[in-house]
């Protein structure tokens, strides 16, 4: 049966103001102001490493070379980058500043997974967590506090490095970090502020796992001394 229209508009207020409740209950702002400035951020230090970490020869050239085809032109791309790219020292033998084309993921993870199928995944998988993660923050507890704070990273990360899929189909990295040992350079792979972004929005998940469970046992504790 049907409820009268009157008393399906106040169900329908009374969940209004309950979604509202809730955000104003949320880091919203913060949330935005996270989202926002971490992928200004990313986009922002990703057109400074293009514009100022390659020599203009790049430019000119840089159609001769396919970029995340076949694994032949992809070695050749790569050394078309190398030999044209100008690195910035920021700390001598730890830190530099240096253009990478990354056709993989986060720390090139999937560097050797055929790009037949790992541009379209990457792809798709970037697309879903741009429209899961907002569904998430809508729906998790306010009392999450860690969580709420971290999806606006992990969100801004997985923008960032989707945009670059759409408009070059490489993603962008440039914070090489590395030491040297016995005279030989060993990197981390490069990486970008997006990658950072996201490293972060996980890190700080992980803390409300832990919070979590420390919860769990303070309650269970404090329950068994009642009954006691």
């Amino acid at each position: 049966m049907r409820q009268p229209p009157f008393r399906r508009y106040l169900k329908q207020k009374k969940m209004t103001e309950k979604a509202k409740a809730t955000l104003q209950n949320k880091p919203f702002i913060w949330a935005i102001v996270i989202f926002v400035a971490f992928t200004a951020a990313d986009q922002g230090s990703k057109y400074w490493a293009h514009h100022t970490l390659l020599a203009d020869s790049f430019h000119e050239q840089t159609g001769d070379y396919p970029t995340c085809s076949t694994p032949d032109d992809e070695i050749r791309r790569g050394r078309f980058v190398y030999r044209n790219a100008t690195p910035i020292t920021v700390i001598e033998n730890f830190w530099s500043f240096r253009y990478v084309e990354n056709c993989s993921n986060a720390f090139s993870l999937m560097k050797n997974v055929p790009e037949s199928f790992r541009f379209p995944f990457l792809l798709i998988i970037s697309l879903l967590a741009c429209v899961v993660i907002p569904y998430m923050y809508l729906k998790t507890p306010a009392q999450h506090v860690f969580t709420l704070y971290a999806l606006p990273f992990i969100w801004s990360g997985a923008l960032g490095n989707l945009l670059d899929r759409m408009i070059y189909r490489y993603v962008i990295d440039f914070v090489d970090w590395y030491v040297v040992m016995d005279g030989k350079e060993h990197h981390w792979p490069t990486f970008n502020v997006a990658d950072v972004s996201i490293v972060v929005g996980i890190g700080l998940m992980a803390l409300q796992v832990i919070k979590g469970a420390r919860d769990e046992k303070a309650q269970k504790t404090s329950a068994s001394t009642k009954s006691a």
